[in-house]
C-alpha cells in the first residue's frame, strides 16, 4: 500500500463465480498530506458494524474516520504522550460498541476512544511485566470484547478485558510451537482462536483463546504459502485467513 492512498475492494460471492476469483475494485481515496482525508503512512484499517472506516494515519499521529464511500467524518490525535495523543501508533481495532482501540506503539500503551474520538481510557507502560509493553503493534477484538495486543519486542501476545484488565499472555522468543520472533499482527475468529503473524519466523501460528498452540504454516520464500516478512492478517466469517506478505508484495 502506498503511503497516501486507501483502496477498497469487494469480494465476489455468487454461485457462478469461483471462490478464487479476484476481488472487484470499488473505490479509493487519499493522497500524501496532512489535511482531512490525506495520509502519511497508513498503518492499519478497521471497520465498525455501520460500515464506517477508521484509519491509523501513523506519521500524522491521528485516527481518521470515513464513511464506507470515503467521505471524511472526523479525526483525532496529535503527537505527544498525553491522553488522546500518539507516538508512531500502528494498530487499531473496533469493538462491537463502536469504540476504537489503538496500539500506541511509541508510548507503549493502549488507548480506547469512542467512535467519535472521545478519550475513554488507557493502560500500559514500557516493560515486560503483565500489562506492560515494548512496542504494542496490532489490535484484535473477539466476540465477547476481549482485546488482544501483539507486544512486538517482548515476543508475545497479551489479552485484556474490554476495560483493560490483564487476563493472560502467550509467547516467548524462539522458533518452536507457540514461540515468536517479532509477532506483528493478530486476528481472532468467531471461536476465539488467534492467528498471529510470526514475522521474522515467516509463518502464521494459530492458537486457541487460552494461548494453546493449534497449528502453523509458512516458511521463508516466495511460493504459494511461503512468506517474506508477513505484516498484516485478517480472518473472515468462514474462517479463511488473509495475510499481507510484505516483502513479496
Amino acid at each position: 500500500m502506498t503511503i497516501g492512498t486507501l483502496f477498497i475492494f469487494a469480494g465476489i460471492f455468487t454461485a457462478s463465480v469461483l471462490a478464487d476469483s479476484p476481488p472487484c475494485y470499488l473505490t479509493q481515496w487519499g493522497s500524501l498530506g496532512s489535511s482531512n482525508g490525506d495520509f502519511n503512512n497508513l498503518a492499519d484499517v478497521a471497520v465498525d458494524k455501520s460500515g464506517n472506516v477508521f484509519v491509523m494515519d501513523t506519521n500524522n499521529n491521528r485516527v481518521q474516520k470515513f464513511s464506507s464511500t470515503g467521505v471524511f467524518i472526523t479525526e483525532w490525535g496529535s503527537f505527544g504522550a498525553g491522553a488522546g495523543q500518539f507516538n508512531n501508533s500502528y494498530g487499531l481495532g473496533v469493538d462491537a460498541g463502536g469504540n476504537v482501540i489503538v496500539a500506541d506503539y511509541g508510548n507503549n500503551r493502549v488507548q480506547v476512544f469512542s467512535g467519535t474520538g472521545t478519550f475513554i481510557t488507557q493502560w500500559g507502560s514500557l516493560g515486560s511485566g503483565d500489562g506492560q509493553f515494548n512496542g504494542p503493534d496490532s489490535v484484535a477484538v473477539d466476540g465477547t470484547g476481549n482485546i488482544y495486543i501483539t507486544d512486538y519486542y517482548n515476543n508475545r501476545v497479551q489479552k485484556f478485558s474490554s476495560a483493560g484488565l490483564y487476563i493472560s499472555q502467550t509467547g516467548v522468543l524462539g522458533t518452536g510451537n507457540g514461540q515468536f520472533h517479532y509477532p506483528d499482527a493478530v486476528a481472532v475468529d468467531s471461536a476465539g482462536n488467534m492467528y498471529i503473524n510470526d514475522q521474522q519466523n515467516n509463518r502464521v501460528q494459530k492458537l486457541d483463546g487460552t494461548g494453546t498452540y493449534v497449528a502453523q504454516w509458512g516458511v521463508l520464500g516466495s511460493g504459494p504459502g511461503q512468506f517474506n516478512t508477513p505484516d498484516g492478517i485478517a480472518v473472515d466469517t468462514a474462517g479463511n485467513v488473509y495475510v499481507a506478505d510484505w516483502i513479496n508484495n
